[in-house]
């Protein structure tokens, strides 16, 4: 997985939790260097604990300062991205949302994931390659499996995602979106959020879907597309749902 006779270095944002800590934790066994970021410098700690040489950085990645922060520390070798910091709305339906959840769950799942971007391409279109991940949710191809503010963020990274896959393609950027659906032991994003009564009903109603998938599937996933072997692949909006989408 090699670029040249180098290391391939890779930034992964929401490395804290358990998808973003997978896709970590994958990379790093797959010989990259790999920079993670979180706001829990308590979890960062414990993730670089079973990760030789991960560095960690602390920040907010829904903040200009807190990409700068991130992209300063990842140095200007940067190959890889993947965007996975992301917040619940508690499956709140359109009626059900406060101004401070909707403004809360934009500025994390969809600001982040443009700050992050708008930083970074200039300095991979330099280097003419480069390859961008931003874990999106089936509900960014649906619009019942989730709140509507979650809903309409993953939507957007989806689109973000294509936009970017047909603009900078052709210069050797590629970027795609992981749209997982229910995702064992993933925690972090839903901490201190209260499901709402429609949320609550569609968590009930999906229980018969297929089985959550496990962390590592949406990692292996990003693995693969960040490999030369996908490099005719751009663009891509990757269901990791057991089928749940067919149903």
């Amino acid at each position: 997985m090699a670029q040249g006779n180098g290391q391939r270095t890779a930034l992964v944002t929401g490395a804290a939790g358990s998808i973003g800590g997978s896709i970590v934790t994958q990379l790093a066994a797959d010989g990259l260097r790999v920079v993670a970021v979180d706001l829990s410098a308590e979890r960062l700690e414990a993730l670089a604990d079973n990760v030789p040489g991960l560095l960690t950085v602390v920040a907010d990645v829904s903040t200009a300062e807190g990409v700068a922060a991130a992209v300063d520390a990842a140095g200007s070798d940067l190959d890889v991205v993947c965007n996975s910091a992301g917040v619940s709305d508690g499956g709140a339906s359109i009626e059900e949302l406060d101004d401070d959840v909707w403004e809360r769950v934009l500025r994390v799942n969809l600001s982040s994931v443009y700050l992050m971007c708008n930083r970074v391409t200039p300095a991979l279109l330099a280097r003419g390659h480069g390859v961008i991940i931003n874990v999106a949710s089936v509900a960014g191809l649906r619009g019942g499996r989730a709140g509507a503010a979650y809903t309409a963020t993953k939507w957007a990274v989806v689109g973000m995602s294509q936009n970017i896959a047909s603009s900078l393609g052709p210069d050797g950027v590629r970027c795609h979106a992981l749209c997982p659906s229910r995702i064992t032991g993933a925690v972090a994003m839903t901490q201190g959020v209260r499901r709402t009564e429609r949320g609550r009903f569609r968590a009930e109603r999906d229980a018969g879907r297929p089985p959550a998938g496990r962390p590592e599937d949406v990692a292996e996933v990003a693995a693969f597309l960040v490999d030369e072997r996908a490099h005719h692949l751009n663009g891509l909006a990757v269901p990791i749902d057991g089928g749940w989408l067919a149903f």
